[in-house]
């Protein structure tokens, strides 16, 4: 053997099949990926010795720049390295996957074919299947122009013995989502008033759109009047005045307040209101002690039970029904409370009296009634001229 011969020797270390190296992809062609391994130059992965996975030509699963790790088949006659992606799967590689799973860490991968109930992905030389109901948050009809592209997942289960790997888009579209309204979340405060649209519905309120995040408006903070559904005082797409309520970074919730937004009704409610007026107003609610009763938008008042007629009332239905439009009269406001007290009987009483004293007014100018007193208004006239 020549000089030069035990030289080139000397200067190429001697690597045993089944050595695990790691390296870079540096070059894809039809059947050979070629791949720079530290301290060992460049070798070479055959199609076959690339995945597990099946069908896909290799120039469309293969980029320049991918890091493999790689298990060595040997050396060529002319000192390349041929390497087996496939077969650089160990141990080490399963318990990386299986922490990944665990953490939710996020991860891209290649889809690469299209296969009943969902696609296939290749992850570190594994064949991993992403279902169809994982996709993405909604239902994803076509999963056609997914193959051959680039996405974020999250591992959710990982066997082994079954080489078995299973993949989830939605939840990783739901991690990162959450993560970029907890940052968002740092230019809120409670207190702040927003602008926003109103970008949806549910059965328990809206989300409003304040710019790249949905806050909660809850149905119960859409106004200082009672709401039963959200679509009965908003739509899609138009603007509202919110006040942040209350904010949650680290799961990336935003509650927010119309109401809280508003002046309140019963901060001037005495100038409008006061003990004794007789005031018009629409029945609400009903309940086993009495009634409420909407006296203008956000202001309501309570007709206790025995508020409600002359007669003893043992359930406020027998009288009164949500939606009726009834007289009564104020008998207390607390503002600083938020309550105000009515009475439909006294209401009455006055407007009796109101007639009993038209109907005196009149019988002074004319002294010849057609009726009596007492015919008309009974023992009302006792009170009056006690």
């Amino acid at each position: 053997m020549s000089d030069q011969d035990g030289s080139m020797e000397q200067a190429m270390p001697t690597i045993e099949p089944g050595t695990v190296l790691h390296g870079n992809v540096v070059r894809v062609e039809a059947d050979v990926a070629y791949v720079e391994v530290e301290g060992h130059g460049e070798g070479q992965i055959a199609r076959s010795h690339w995945s597990a996975v099946s069908g896909p030509a290799l120039p469309d699963m293969a980029t320049v720049g991918d890091e493999v790790q790689v298990s060595v088949l040997g050396i060529t006659d002319e000192g390349v390295l041929r390497l087996s992606r496939k077969n650089g799967v160990n141990e080490e590689t399963w318990e990386r996957l299986k922490e990944d799973s665990n953490s939710e860490h996020v991860r891209d991968v290649k889809l690469v074919t299209l296969v009943k109930g969902g696609l296939v992905a290749d992850v570190e030389g594994l064949r991993a299947f992403l279902p169809a109901s994982l996709v993405d948050v909604r239902f994803v009809a076509d999963l056609q122009p997914y193959v051959g592209q680039m996405t974020t997942v999250v591992i959710t289960e990982v066997d082994e013995a079954e080489k078995k790997i299973i993949l989830s888009r939605k939840r990783a579209v739901e991690i990162l989502e959450a993560k970029r309204r907890g940052e968002r979340m740092s230019d809120f405060t409670p207190g702040q008033v927003l602008e926003g649209t109103v970008a949806r519905f549910t059965s328990f309120g809206a989300f409003i759109d304040v710019g790249e995040i949905d806050g909660l408006l809850h149905v119960s903070e859409m106004g200082w009047s009672r709401v039963d559904r959200p679509e009965d005082v908003l739509q899609i797409g138009q603007s509202v005045t919110v006040k942040v309520l209350r904010i949650d970074p680290q799961n990336g919730k935003l509650s927010l307040s119309m109401k809280e937004a508003m002046a309140s009704p019963w901060q001037d409610v005495l100038s409008r209101y006061k003990v004794g007026d007789i005031v018009t107003g629409t029945v609400k609610r009903l309940s086993s002690f009495g009634a409420f009763v909407e006296v203008e938008s956000g202001i309501e008042g309570l007709v206790h039970i025995s508020q409600i007629a002359n007669h003893r009332v043992t359930e406020p239905s027998e009288v009164l029904a949500v939606g009726q439009s009834v007289q009564a009269k104020i008998l207390d406001i607390r503002p600083d409370e938020e309550r105000m007290s009515l009475s439909i009987r006294d209401a009455k009483k006055g407007e009796e009296r109101k007639k009993a004293d038209q109907w005196v007014d009149k019988q002074a100018k004319d002294p010849v009634p057609s009726t009596t007193l007492g015919e008309l208004f009974g023992d009302l006239l006792k009170d009056k001229f006690k």
